[in-house]
């Protein structure tokens, strides 16, 4: 991975514009069970080239923009996405923060090498 991008440890909570490099580790449905199963999110674990663990999260509301997109094991490049801190009611890894998904956000497939 080339160097012109952000580590997830440097991220901090508030609206990123800077470039991270990911790889999509997991994502599945989060549904609310007592809402007639209704979605409520798609959520995913990432990491990084320094194995920061770092869960995100894609609102219902733009899983039809971000879905197809989503490949486990795949590498991205992402930028203009929300950072917020970690729910510690639900928290799927120790990273202090979690990245939140919005209508700007530029999800980019990345060639292997």
């Amino acid at each position: 991975m080339a160097n012109s991008y952000t580590l997830l440890a440097d991220l901090k909570a508030g609206r990123c514009s800077n470039s991270a490099e990911i790889r999509l580790l997991r994502f599945w449905e989060a549904r609310n069970l007592n809402k007639n199963n209704q979605l409520m999110s798609i959520e995913m674990l990432m990491i990084d080239e320094d194995s920061m663990l770092v869960q995100g999260s894609v609102p219902a509301s733009l899983q039809q923009t971000f879905r197809s997109r989503l490949s486990e094991g795949s590498l991205y490049r992402m930028s203009r996405f929300d950072v917020t801190r970690s729910n510690t009611k639900y928290r799927l890894s120790d990273g202090p923060v979690a990245i939140r998904f919005n209508e700007g956000t530029d999800f980019q497939k990345l060639l292997a090498t």
